[in-house]
């Protein structure tokens, strides 16, 4: 057993604990939930299977159990709560909105709860705390508290300062112990939510508000204070709500009894959770916490049942009040998922910490954040491996741990004993304090400061000894590594144990506002994707808009700005705007903010993404639009061809130019749609295919008319589709000069002659280039057969030409189509 060390004063009395502890560890089959560094404990029936010592906020109402404190009765809470602007994440299913104030006065809730003596009802969870209330109201600390005044009670608990904009919930839990202690600052800008702690359920599911005598117990007392109101009425007045706590431990045998005769009973349940509601409602505050450690094994079904009686019993009074419940690092046999589905809790504050006990070994942090063993990062990435990371809240220590160790060196064996000297808790006021006198040391890998010292420890039975005496705790830098780990997992916020435990300083305050009010720490971005990089926003439906997304931590809003981009410069902006969301995903649809399409071109698509701080982050991408389809043509003249081996003529081919890469296929077929010849084509830009007239088989086709198709669909989702008209045509069976060249002014004259396979319509030119200089037949009709004609060299003048190349063209017009053939000859000079 291990308690927080602390000025001395009556409430922070240690003394008389060792018997307490002595008795509890006849009763205590201790169990747990999440794992530890360090030794295991035995545990009850139906506990989890991997055990730890019970945590420190059984420790603490345990400890306290027996506190004698006076709190004078409140009045009614007069401010009603009013969330704040910045206050965003759903409460209820709802957005946060106006509560109302309470109902009834702290003493007429006391004198409500009054009954006799003798009928029964619990003291606290544990049958030990009888004992425990009989231990002297005036024994001093632990060696390990610094030598400090008593104190007063101090009246007012809040610091005088206006609501910030939080980004995150900051959930502090504040022990009835601390409402009396006038070093417990309340800081509201850096608070959203106070959760008292608290007040104990009985297996028949009634608040434990008397003790066995007829007195109203501590928890019951604390909630019903002039202390409380003033508390409420300070949040409500600064946007803050206040939840009452209400505990449930199963760390013994008696636990585990008590546990199971509430959750087991759908009536003890409904019980529980009518008056929770009603104290709620009475005392004006905003909702419940349920500290259920560690739920029985095989009832989880039965303790999610009971979160969604809560929340039904809560929505009849208004929709908004919070419903939260407690879980240790380890999720064990936490129903998580159900416990916060939809009706259920709107959160599980994890209880980051207890990670090592007095028994472990070696020693270290009680939180530690990174480490060989299990710790608070896999603890986060277990909870949010399993339900959103904003119905996460992590718990952190305003606390440590010393214990007496083999030697000064970081994680030395733990020998804490009677001789040596216990393990013990100390609060973080005392434990800076330890590390300022002896020097404080800091542990990367686990994220802790610590410190060393020698401390005497004499017992009757062995004397006195001075072994070395090791310290961790979480200061300020330790705080701020795990708050930087709520937001780089968009976490719902970060719970503190406890409020008041850092005294009069102002640090820990200064880290919350650092962290999740001033916070200069950018969402941290892990991935981003565009599909597809290339668009056509024709409205075609193959590739009209590129998506960009981007998996991103720490956000609260996000927004674009597309603009040109060329040679790795972006431009002018096209379109830009923002919005809220989890999810950074961004459409673009090619268009302008007016709507109209951009211009084909590269483009630059840039997300940024912002916190509540409003750090950014941003990244981009590039995608280019294009909607022009790929260009296809053939080759100049070449709409025919005269496959008949002559050299001329003999073949065609058919170009296609894409800006991309395109895939798609051609061929080409006859009238009755028969395939002749096909290709498949994957090109980068451009593709060419020669056809020679022949079909598959290799074999020419017949003379006739035929389509060459090209259908194909680039990168950017443009479509080709383009038929040309071919033709086959054989119909001059052949064209020829009797000589290559001649010489006209010597005499020499020189004779075309072409045959016809079939009756055709006949021209015959004489060109030189493109200029026309004879014209020989015009449109003669001819049938099949050899044809000639003889010149001279001379125009139709009878004016010799140039000496130079002229071509012979002849046009032949048949059932075919009209074709047109050439043969070039030589006119030399003299």
């Amino acid at each position: 057993m291990s308690f927080l060390a602390r000025r001395p004063s009556p409430r922070h009395a240690r003394s008389a604990r060792p018997r307490v502890a002595a008795l509890l560890t006849g009763l205590l089959l201790l169990v747990g939930t999440a794992p530890t560094v360090g030794a295991r404990t035995p545990r009850p029936e139906g506990a989890a299977s991997t055990g730890v010592q019970p945590t420190i906020q059984y420790e603490e109402a345990t400890a306290h159990a027996g506190d004698r404190i006076v709190f004078a009765p409140g009045n009614r809470v007069t401010v009603p709560f009013k969330p704040r602007k910045t206050d965003r994440w759903a409460v209820g299913g709802v957005s946060p909105r106006p509560l109302p104030p309470g109902r009834l006065s702290g003493r007429t809730l006391r004198d409500a709860a009054k009954r006799p003596a003798s009928v029964p009802a619990a003291v606290v969870n544990e049958p030990a705390m009888l004992e425990m209330a009989a231990a002297p109201a005036t024994a001093v600390g632990p060696a390990d508290a610094p030598n400090l005044e008593p104190t007063t009670v101090h009246a007012d608990l809040a610091a005088a300062v206006d609501p910030g904009g939080l980004k995150r919930e900051v959930f502090g839990f504040l022990p009835y112990w601390e409402l009396t202690d006038s070093s417990t600052r309340l800081d509201w800008e850096k608070l959203s939510t106070i959760a008292y702690f608290g007040i104990g359920a009985t297996g028949e599911g009634d608040l434990q508000k008397q003790n066995t005598d007829g007195s109203t117990t501590v928890g019951w007392s604390g909630w019903t204070s002039a202390k409380l109101t003033g508390v409420i009425n300070a949040a409500h007045a600064n946007g803050a709500r206040v939840v009452l706590t209400v505990q449930s431990f199963a760390w013994s045998s008696a636990g585990v009894t008590r546990q199971k005769a509430l959750l087991g009973s759908s009536t003890h349940r409904a019980n529980l959770a009518r008056q929770i509601a009603a104290a709620v409602r009475d005392r004006g505050a905003d909702g419940v916490n349920l500290d259920f450690e560690p739920i029985v094994s095989t009832y989880g079904p039965e303790f999610t049942a009971l979160v969604r009686s809560v929340r039904a019993e809560l929505n009849k009074i208004s929709r908004g009040y919070q419903l939260t419940f407690d879980a240790t690092g380890w999720i064990g046999n936490y129903p998580i998922e159900n416990a916060t589905g939809t009706g259920a809790a709107d959160a599980v504050v994890v209880m980051g910490y207890d990670y090592r006990s007095g028994s472990s070994s070696p020693v270290g942090s009680v939180a530690p954040l990174g480490g060989p063993t299990y710790d608070i990062t896999d603890t986060i990435r277990s909870f949010v491996s399993r339900v959103p990371a904003s119905k996460v809240i992590l718990g952190v220590p305003y606390y440590g741990r010393a214990w007496s160790t083999s030697s000064s060196s970081f994680g030395a064996r733990n020998i804490s004993s009677v001789k040596n000297g216990a393990s013990t808790t100390v609060v973080y006021s005392a434990a800076r304090q330890y590390a300022a006198d002896h020097g404080r040391q800091w542990n990367a890998t686990e994220a802790v400061a610590w410190t060393a010292y020698r401390r005497q420890n004499c017992t009757a039975t062995y004397g006195c000894v001075n072994p070395w005496r090791q310290l961790y705790y979480d200061d300020a830098r330790a705080l701020g590594l795990k708050y930087d780990a709520v937001n780089r997992y968009n976490l719902r916020g970060a719970g503190i144990w406890a409020l008041g435990y850092d005294g009069t300083r102002t640090e820990l305050y200064d880290t919350l506002k650092a962290k999740f009010i001033t916070d200069t720490v950018p969402p941290v971005i892990s991935g981003t994707s565009i599909i597809p990089t290339m668009i056509s926003p024709n409205g075609d439906g193959q590739m009209d808009a590129a998506t960009m997304r981007v998996s991103v931590t720490g956000h609260v809003r996000f927004g674009w700005v597309v603009q040109s981009y060329a040679n790795g410069i972006a431009g002018s902006s096209l379109r830009s705007g923002s919005t809220t969301g989890k999810s950074v995903v961004y459409t673009w649809d090619g268009r302008t903010a007016s709507g109209t399409l951009a211009p084909d071109g590269t483009y630059q698509i840039t997300l940024w993404m912002a916190d509540a701080s409003d750090n950014r982050a941003s990244v981009s991408r590039v995608v280019t639009v294009d909607q022009r389809p790929a260009a296809v043509s053939l080759a100049a003249g070449s709409s025919f061809i005269s496959p008949d081996g002559d050299g001329h003529s003999d073949a065609t081919s058919l170009t296609m130019r894409a800006d991309e890469k395109i895939t798609g296929a051609a061929r080409i077929f006859d009238r009755n749609g028969t395939t002749i010849r096909r290709w498949t084509f994957s090109a980068a830009g451009a593709a060419t295919w020669a056809w020679n007239g022949r079909n598959t088989a290799g074999t020419t086709v017949p003379d006739g008319r035929y389509t060459f198709r090209v259908k194909g669909l680039d990168r950017a989702g443009n479509a080709t589709t383009r038929d040309l008209t071919l033709r086959v045509d054989r119909t001059i069976k052949s064209l020829t000069w009797a000589h290559a060249s001649f010489t006209p002014r010597a005499g020499q004259k020189d004779r075309l002659t072409f045959a016809l396979r079939r009756s055709a319509t006949v021209s015959v030119s004489i060109y030189r280039d493109s200029t026309m200089i004879r014209r020989i037949w015009t449109g003669r009709a001819l049938a099949a057969g050899s044809y000639g004609w003889t010149w001279s060299g001379k125009t139709a003048s009878g004016v010799y030409v140039s000496p130079g190349t002229y071509k012979a063209v002849v046009v032949a017009t048949s059932s075919i189509g009209a074709s047109r053939f050439t043969r070039n000859v030589t006119v030399k000079a003299p």
